[in-house]
């Protein structure tokens, strides 16, 4: 059977996008195959009926989409040997961070490529997805792309090449930024005598329901916590502390240097 989409990569992301596929019933079990050296990375999606290779082969061929989910650093070495694989209507995605489209082109000797950043809440259908698709993609192309990213959560197409860099500054690494400030919350709450079972609770679910909240309630983030923060209160105290640290400041400038490494491993 012609796999509807395959994997090259079966790490975090690329199995994370997999199994999304399959929990929004995209692609049945057998339209998928997952392509990885690691046989023990691809067990578990045979076991669930996928199709499975530890190299590039014919399986490959007249594949509907295929994701490049390799390291970037591995891409000179594994992009050419699919090339002979790849046939003109096959649209390819990869989700390699800073890799240009015109040297991802090259490689594959085939221009229907997009480039897409994903992120790990992808795993729970809950991702955000940012992509810029070459224009040869097409109607029909594009919307094979946006059901891969649309399994995986949200999708955003931007027009320019560079909004990809950007994307995985903000959004890529964007769950690390607020697992960052979870762990450093938890601490403050276990400071304050709350148990560690505790201090998950209560963090994880004020996270939870703050972007629940945000969601419905369509006023601006700014104006939100406003309403939360009474003068001279609890909140003004931490906020005004928070300020004097730079807080603010140190997470715009954080994101900046994202940005920047992006670029830089684009070379």
């Amino acid at each position: 059977m012609t796999a509807a989409f395959a994997f090259i990569g079966a790490g975090n992301m690329g199995a994370a996008m997999a199994r999304a596929v399959l929990q929004s019933q995209a692609a049945p079990p057998d339209g998928l195959l997952l392509v990885d050296p690691d046989e023990a990375k691809t067990a578990p999606f045979r076991a669930m009926g996928c199709l499975t290779a530890q190299t590039p082969g014919k399986e490959l061929s007249g594949a509907g989409l295929v994701v490049l989910a390799v390291k970037p650093q591995s891409a000179p070495q594994v992009l050419p040997g699919l090339a002979p694989w790849l046939t003109p209507p096959t649209v390819v995605v990869s989700i390699m961070a800073g890799v240009r489209l015109e040297s991802l082109q090259g490689w594959l000797g085939h221009r229907r490529v997009a480039r897409a950043m994903p992120n790990t809440p992808a795993q729970v259908g809950s991702g955000m997805s940012v992509y810029f698709p070459d224009e040869s993609i097409g109607g029909e192309g594009l919307a094979r792309v946006e059901q891969l990213l649309t399994a995986c959560g949200q999708v955003l197409r931007v027009n320019v090449e560079t909004a990809i860099d950007a994307a995985t500054a903000v959004s890529g690494s964007g769950p690390a930024y607020l697992f960052y400030l979870a762990e450093h919350w938890m601490k403050a709450a276990v400071n304050l005598g709350f148990s560690p079972v505790e201090a998950e609770q209560l963090v994880s679910q004020t996270l939870l329901g703050a972007v629940r909240l945000w969601q419905a309630d369509g006023r601006p983030v700014e104006a939100l916590r406003q309403s939360v923060t009474s003068k001279g209160g609890t909140t003004a105290a931490a906020l005004a502390w928070f300020e004097s640290q730079h807080l603010g400041e140190g997470l715009q400038e954080g994101i900046q240097k994202a940005f920047e490494r992006a670029g830089e491993l684009a070379g």
